[in-house]
């Protein structure tokens, strides 16, 4: 990949469509990374149908493109909204191709019309929860103060009852290290197959981490062993995301000649704010302050097209430097066929710039997870 980029080249790369249809969120969770969450204001349908516009006007939709409603809570915004909001995004696909649309939520509103909602459209739904109660509520609290776990546990049980394809994302704090067997015992109680764990990150506005202490690479390897142990044993064994990912990584046809991953490669994630703001690159990066990268809005619907993106001062600057950072990465980090560079988000929340290399992040969820998947998977080919 070059660093000067034609409309040709970001043909067919985008995977995600990353819509935020309000950044407001009903829950106070301590370790969030997103500004505005008391922002209430609603994106209009026009702004999602040109969302949509923008990508399949210029092709840019990958084979297995997928719109996700995130960045917020999107549950804020009422069943009939979104009705709306798909027939939109549909008239704007070309004939014959089908939107896929996922929700992630924290579950709390969940009710019989959304249930109804999702599967009238095949929404896939991911439900944000911490595993038991005791580590989910200490830091997943509501306005008020009030533990959340009850009622996002209320939510899934309602998703599953009904048959709603569903997984979930568990936040890793320093908390949850020495408790992966409760974790576990968890989901496979609440009957939930897919799981993905995100480690407490600094990040946006969150700006520390309990992971951010001496011992903890240890500890989380040690932790991220016992998952995989744990999962194998249950009844059906356990998806995890992150061992999935990375023998996927393995299986890739690709494998060694990758050259980025869809956080730090033009177009391959888009994310669109309430207003219509455009961003590319790691999506958490929407909604953050930067006079050097102009907020990180490479455009505005609906007058953005992907040309104007291509040539726009800001995202210029912002592919120079990602595209620096990542190409340090693959000169100097063993993992990098792996990681294929991080996300610049983690490099610019930590380090303070794009031209970086090693994070907190990555050592965790790259580096380390790279080294158990490995080693577990040898186990298991010696045991067969």
């Amino acid at each position: 990949m070059e660093q000067f980029l034609t409309q040709e080249d970001v043909a067919g790369v985008t995977r995600l469509l990353i819509l935020q249809p309000t950044a407001f969120c009903n829950v106070d969770c301590d370790y969030c990374y997103l500004p505005n969450r008391g922002d209430r204001r609603i994106m209009s349908h026009d702004t999602a149908a040109a969302a949509a516009r923008f990508v399949f006007e210029s092709g840019l939709q990958a084979v297995d493109f997928t719109v996700v409603w995130h960045a917020g809570e999107p549950l804020m915004v009422r069943p009939d909204w979104y009705r709306e909001a798909f027939a939109r995004i549909a008239a704007e696909a070309p004939q014959g191709i089908s939107v896929p649309h996922a929700i992630q939520t924290n579950g709390m509103l969940i009710d019989e019309r959304w249930c109804e909602l999702f599967l009238a459209h095949e929404v896939r739904v991911g439900v944000s929860i911490d595993g038991p109660a005791f580590l989910h509520d200490a830091r997943r609290r509501s306005r008020g103060g009030e533990g959340t776990h009850a009622k996002a546990l209320k939510g899934l049980r309602m998703l599953k009852a009904r048959g709603v394809a569903t997984h979930v994302i568990c936040v890793i704090t320093n908390a949850s290290l020495t408790h992966a067997r409760e974790l576990i015992a968890f989901f496979r109680d609440e009957g939930v197959v897919d799981i993905g764990f995100n480690i407490e990150e600094v990040e946006g506005v969150n700006l520390q981490s309990s992971l951010a202490r001496p011992g903890v690479v240890s500890d989380f390897h040690a932790f991220f062993e016992a998952i995989l142990v744990e999962a194998d044993h249950t009844n059906p064994p356990l998806r995890i995301r992150e061992y999935r990912n990375a023998l996927a990584m393995l299986r890739h046809p690709g494998f060694g000649s990758m050259t980025a991953n869809s956080q730090n490669m033009p177009f391959a994630m888009l994310t669109v704010g309430v207003n219509g703001e455009l961003f590319t690159f790691s999506p958490e990066l929407a909604g953050l302050k930067s006079e050097s990268y102009a907020d990180f809005i490479v455009g505005r619907l609906p007058a953005a097209t992907a040309r104007s993106v291509l040539s726009d001062p800001v995202f210029t600057r912002l592919w120079r430097d990602i595209w620096s950072g990542t190409a340090m990465c693959r000169a100097n980090c063993k993992y990098f066929n792996l990681c294929l560079g991080g996300a610049p988000v983690n490099k610019l929340s930590e380090c303070h710039t794009f031209v970086a290399t090693e994070t907190l992040a990555c050592k965790l969820s790259q580096q380390v997870i790279a080294d158990v998947s490995l080693g577990h998977l040898e186990r298991s080919m010696m045991e067969s």
